[in-house]
C-alpha cells in the first residue's frame, strides 16, 4: 500500500507556515516601530518576508489583546486594519481572509457599544477606497507612550510648516487628532466596520 501524496500549494503552504510559526509580540517602542515600518512595506508592496504570515500574526495578537483588555489593542486593531487587506486584494486567500474577518468581528462585537464623548473619530473619515493618511503617524504616536504633550505638540507644529495645504495634517495638528481619540474603542471598531463593509 502506497501512502498519498497530496500537492499543497503555495497560497496554502503559507497559510500552514503562517499559523504554526507564533511571533513574540514588541516589547519595546522600538520594536513597535520596527513592526510598524514591516506594515510599511506590507502596505507598499514591498515587504521581503511572509506578507500573510505576518497578516495573520497581526490577527492573532489583536483577537488576544481584545480578550485580554490590552494596552497594545489600538496598534494590533489600527495594524490588522492597514495590512489585512493583503489577504483580500493583493493575494486572496479565502481561509486567511475568513480569519481576519473573524478578528475584526470580534473587535466590533467588544468594542463598539461602549460610551464614548468623543465628537468625531478618524474611523469617521475612512475614504471609499479605504486609506487613510497618516497612518505610519498614528501608529508611531500610539507606539511611543512615554513622549509627553509638549514633544508632540513640538513634533506636531514642525510637520505642519512641512505642508500648511494639507488639510488631513492640520486636523491632526491642531489637536483633533490625538492619542486619546485613536485609541478610542469605537474608533477602533469603526475601522473594523470599514474592513468588514
Amino acid at each position: 500500500m502506497t501512502g498519498e501524496v497530496t500537492a499543497e500549494s503555495p497560497e496554502e503552504l503559507e497559510y500552514q507556515d503562517a499559523r504554526s510559526v507564533p511571533v513574540e509580540a514588541p516589547a519595546t517602542p522600538g520594536e513597535w516601530d520596527a513592526l510598524a515600518g514591516d506594515w510599511e512595506s506590507l502596505y507598499q508592496g514591498y515587504y521581503l518576508s511572509s506578507a500573510r504570515h505576518a497578516v495573520l500574526e497581526c490577527a492573532r495578537h489583536l483577537e488576544a489583546s481584545v480578550a485580554a483588555g490590552g494596552a497594545e489593542t489600538a496598534l494590533w486593531a489600527l495594524g490588522l486594519y492597514y495590512i489585512g487587506t493583503y489577504v483580500v486584494f493583493a493575494s486572496p486567500h479565502a481561509e486567511s481572509e475568513r480569519r481576519v474577518r473573524e478578528v475584526m468581528s470580534g473587535v466590533v462585537r467588544a468594542l463598539g457599544d461602549g460610551p464614548c464623548g468623543h465628537p468625531a473619530h478618524p474611523c469617521d473619515d475612512v475614504p471609499d477606497d479605504g486609506h487613510l493618511e497618516g497612518f505610519p503617524a498614528a501608529l508611531e504616536m500610539l507606539a511611543h507612550p512615554e513622549r509627553d504633550a509638549d514633544h508632540e505638540a513640538a513634533l506636531a507644529g514642525q510637520l505642519a510648516d512641512e505642508d500648511e495645504d494639507d488639510e488631513w495634517r492640520q486636523s491632526w495638528y491642531e489637536g483633533r487628532l490625538t492619542r486619546e481619540i485613536w485609541a478610542c474603542p469605537r474608533n477602533l471598531a469603526g475601522f473594523a466596520r470599514a474592513f468588514l463593509a
